[in-house]
């Protein structure tokens, strides 16, 4: 693999002209060459990977033993347990962890501890299964009326009224207006305080709004509320306006939107995670937007707007017949802004017009993961580009493969550049 990339340092302003800063961010144009079968290596390959749910399925399993055992004070124990690990992590566990505290609430025979915990239940669901996660926790709150028979009609009155509402948002959302049933469906949104319900409400009246209002309604939408559940709603109304803005064939925007949807599904998983948190429908969008700028130009944009990237985790993925050249490529073009800001920085300790080419070899793993970066020239290894660039490689994710570990060359060259314009 060829790979090309200049960029600047600041150089030393001359005596009769002025000086301008040039950077070229990092060439996108890789070739690419037959990927080299890795020869016999002592190298150990690195441990697994931490397992960030290991801690909370241990205790959502130990509770769930002590359940079984009749022990309610070992399963509330464990439970709390697993509602803190659960806070760490994605939106799946914390659903896990709060119809757990359920369970062990109704074990106890504690009427106001279950029905809280199913509230609670209930507002903990977002996500894919955002829907049939809130049915379930609803039904659970009807279900603590044996607990205290005194509380049967008003719960079946509260479930109804927020069955009623969803249905009607819902109904709405269809018809992009607000049915009859809109005020009083808003009304119980306020009365129970309901965050989802009320972003669902104001999704409505977006789509309702004239067309010079839309826009800044629906890029609005979620924006205030912090419950996950929002996040299905938010990314609704995102998409509602990336598939305006590409019918308008305003690229730009399209991908402005797209990348914010991503930022937002990010957030569904855990924190150690949102690195490789990317929706596929953003490169979708991303690629139209190069095609129209130039490559690089979508990644620059989501710097711009997020502070970072979000990438594709190519590990989940299996290649049949070792990494194949092709593959190689497409990892190393999406990754490839990791490495720019190590790359500028090397610049910027060059002096112009100093060019220096490096040639760089890593191995891939089985299991997707990068490791044993050297430069062709050892004792460029410890060098701040060296650290900088192993850093990086860490969150490098190639599809995982069978057979023996792969090699993958590439050589660059880093220049630093002055441009002189008359004063």
């Amino acid at each position: 693999m060829l790979w090309f990339a200049c960029a600047t340092s600041k150089p030393i302003p001359p005596v009769t002209a002025s000086t301008a800063l040039e950077e070229n961010t990092l060439a996108s144009a890789f070739e690419p060459e037959q990927t080299a079968v890795a020869p016999a290596v002592t190298t150990k390959p690195p441990p697994p990977l931490a397992d960030l749910r290991a801690l909370f399925k241990d205790a959502l399993d130990a509770s769930t033993r002590a359940l079984s055992a009749r022990d309610v004070d070992a399963a509330r124990t464990e439970a709390v347990r697993a509602m803190k690990e659960a806070n760490t992590l994605g939106v799946a566990e914390r659903v896990k962890a709060a119809e757990l505290m359920f369970k062990v609430a109704v074990s106890a025979g504690a009427a106001e501890d279950a029905q809280r915990a199913a509230r609670a239940w209930h507002s903990t669901c977002a996500g894919d299964g955002l829907d049939s996660c809130r049915a379930a926790a609803l039904n659970a709150l009807v279900s603590t009326a044996r607990l205290d028979p005194t509380t049967t009609r008003a719960l079946r009155d509260e479930v109804a009224d927020v069955q009623n509402a969803e249905a009607c948002f819902k109904a709405s959302e269809r018809a992009k207006k607000p049915e009859r049933c809109f005020a009083e469906a808003e009304k119980t949104a306020k009365a129970h305080r309901d965050e989802l319900l009320l972003a669902r409400a104001s999704f409505v009246r977006a789509l309702a709004a004239p067309e010079p209002r839309q826009v800044a309604l629906l890029s609005a939408v979620g924006q205030s509320c912090e419950a996950p559940a929002c996040v299905a709603v938010r990314r609704r109304a995102l998409a509602h306006l990336v598939a305006r803005a590409r019918a308008d064939k305003k690229l730009e925007d399209a991908a402005r939107f797209a990348l914010k949807d991503a930022q937002a599904f990010a957030t569904l998983s855990a924190e150690g995670e949102r690195l490789w948190a990317r929706p596929p429908e953003t490169d979708v969008v991303c690629a139209a937007f190069d095609g129209a700028n130039g490559p690089g130009a979508c990644r620059k944009l989501e710097k711009q707007l997020t502070g970072g990237w979000t990438f594709k985790d190519f590990s989940k993925d299996k290649a049949r017949d070792g990494l194949a050249a092709d593959q190689v490529r497409v990892v190393n073009e999406h990754y490839a802004p990791l490495l720019q800001d190590c790359l500028s920085a090397q610049a910027r300790r060059l002096k112009p017009p100093d060019a220096v080419r490096y040639e760089l070899r890593w191995m891939v793993f089985n299991d997707g993961r990068v490791g044993e970066v050297h430069f062709k020239n050892a004792a460029a290894d410890d060098s701040e580009l060296g650290t900088c660039l192993r850093a990086q490689f860490e969150s490098w994710r190639y599809p995982r493969y069978d057979g023996e570990w792969q090699h993958v060359e590439q050589a660059f060259t880093i220049s630093a550049v002055e441009r002189r314009s008359a004063r």
